[in-house]
């Protein structure tokens, strides 16, 4: 076989029924070939960062690696910015740029780059295909991509071996040594001593406890030590949220009245950081104002607490169930954390003058979405709304932004989810008039690729988040306005259906037989802006 023709079989392998980019005249039209030839189909998208993180999320629900592809020289820079976002979302993506051949390097002038130069700071690994056993090297592509923290692998692919012979030769992977912690070990001696001597424990969960296969136990745990219990925005549902003991979404470590993570800080007196990862705090944690214990497994090198008393690091899972012989304890009462939620409910209720608000939207899409639904979205003024009033009880059914915690994801990832599941699991994308703007483009890709499933679209003309916080900051009200664009009539202009909803009543309307359409529905929901922008600072505790 060729060398594209047995990349694309490890692709295969690796769980891959469809990647995704913008191709060239080279090496890409070779993969394009022989991906068609093993049902491995090529995603033509609008842009090459859509395809980054698109794959990114095929690649998190398949649990694999998803596989993108740009042309070298532009492409690749386009590209780079998917995968910044893909790195910053832990996001498994391998991404494939066509790149000059060896011979001409140092000469060749027209689209050349250095790719490795661009994509340094937001990949695990970067990587150069060559005669020397390319099997070896793209199957630790793919392998490295998932190991550990998810993120993105790049590979160069010169353009003058795409049609050389290649042999699949066995695969050898690299052995890890993963430390399983002893009965005696002194790191689970001292965390439980720790443990013993708090009265208000609180846990913070990370998605290692998903990846190490530890949501039981740590359930167990928590219910054992009476601890309060807060998820990192990656770990949604690792820890079941209709859980009597969940409280709330981290996003930084803060104390005070203003929200309920908050809360939840101030009043423990020690934090047990199970799994969590240092991209998903804003800020850095303040040193030696608190007690944290850190609980990560052997892949892991960064923590999110800057003084940690105790780190146990090996598999969550064996580590856990070691500290259930801590002692049982009352820890946070169940009236006091409903009472967490009592003191914190009005900031996330419906605003009584609005006409058609936020809080409409995430509520009927709640109770249209079937239970087995997942959700798409990104960030906005409704973020803290849908953390707080949307909860999941189990594990990659909610896709949001994370570490990155940005605009533009949404509709990508929506892409990535549709065809990752078949186009047979129901979902909802819920994104903003200034992230759609972004990627439009894409209305087309849904179109060509046959999704079905909805897109509600939050318009209030604007870049709502940006124009509180300006307004919160005393400056003038400045530059982020948007036209009210008609992104029904656009949707219809690339053959989806298209809707525009001023009210609950018509949103439910459209959304219910959005569901029942066999191409998706674009919803244009143009809720009461100017409330809907006031009432963004309430839900984040300002």
């Amino acid at each position: 076989m060729n060398l594209s023709e047995l990349f694309m079989k490890i692709a295969k392998e690796m769980k891959n029924d469809h990647f995704f980019g913008i191709p060239g005249s080279g090496v890409p039209l070779d993969l394009m070939d022989s991906g068609k030839n093993i049902d491995l189909h090529f995603i033509n998208v609008a842009h090459e960062s859509t395809a980054a993180i698109a794959a990114g999320t095929y690649g998190l629900i398949k649990e694999s690696a998803g596989l993108c592809l740009g042309v070298k020289g532009v492409g690749a820079g386009n590209l780079a910015g998917g995968a910044a976002n893909a790195y910053f979302e832990r996001m498994p993506v391998v991404c494939v740029c066509e790149t000059t051949p060896n011979y001409s390097y140092e000469n060749e002038m027209v689209q050349h780059a250095d790719h490795k130069g661009l994509m340094k700071s937001v990949t695990k690994s970067m990587l150069t295909l060559s005669k020397d056993n390319p099997s070896q090297l793209i199957r630790d592509a793919f392998n490295t991509s998932i190991d550990g923290m998810p993120g993105p692998v790049l590979i160069d692919f010169p353009s003058d071996m795409g049609l050389i012979e290649a042999e699949d030769t066995k695969y050898k992977p690299t052995e890890k040594i993963i430390k399983s912690p002893g009965r005696y070990d002194s790191e689970i001696t001292n965390t439980t001593t720790l443990i013993n001597n708090s009265k208000k424990p609180m846990i913070l969960i990370g998605d290692g406890v998903r990846k190490d296969k530890a949501m039981t136990q740590v359930v167990n745990f928590a219910e054992k030590i009476g601890a309060g219990v807060l998820s990192t925005m990656k770990a949604r549902g690792v820890f079941p949220e209709n859980h009597e003991r969940w409280v709330g979404v981290s996003t930084a470590y803060g104390e005070g009245n203003n929200s309920r993570p908050n809360i939840l800080t101030s009043g423990s007196d020690l934090i047990i950081l199970i799994g969590a990862d240092q991209m998903m705090t804003h800020v850095p944690w303040p040193k030696g104002e608190i007690n944290t214990v850190e609980i990560i497994s052997s892949q892991e090198s960064k923590t999110l607490s800057s003084d940690p008393k105790e780190i146990c690091k090996g598999n969550i899972r064996e580590i856990v169930q070691m500290l259930m012989d801590s002692k049982e304890k009352t820890g946070w009462k169940i009236d006091e954390i409903n009472q967490i939620y009592k003191n914190t409910d009005s900031r996330f209720s419906r605003p009584d003058n609005a006409i058609f608000a936020v809080q409409d939207i995430i509520e009927i899409s709640k109770e249209i979405l079937p239970k087995d639904g997942l959700l798409f979205t990104e960030t906005g003024a409704f973020i803290a709304l849908l953390e707080n009033t949307w909860k999941f009880d189990d594990p990659l059914k909610y896709f949001g932004t994370s570490g990155g915690r940005t605009m533009g994801l949404m509709i990508p990832s929506y892409i990535g989810g549709s065809l990752a599941t078949n186009n047979e699991i129901p979902l909802i994308g819920i994104g903003a008039d200034g992230s759609t703007l972004m990627r439009l483009g894409e209305f087309e890709t849904i179109k060509r690729s046959n999704l079905k499933w909805p897109i509600i679209i939050i318009n209030d003309a604007a870049l709502g988040t940006m124009k509180y916080r300006q307004g919160f900051r005393g400056y003038d009200d400045y530059g982020l306005d948007l036209e009210m664009v008609d992104f029904a009539g656009v949707a219809k202009s690339c053959g989806l259906n298209g809707e525009t909803a001023n009210n609950p009543e018509d949103f439910r309307k459209v959304l219910r037989t959005s569901f029942n359409s066999e191409v998706t529905t674009v919803i244009d929901a143009r809720i009461d802006a100017r409330i809907y922008q006031d009432n963004f600072g309430g839900t984040i505790g300002d």
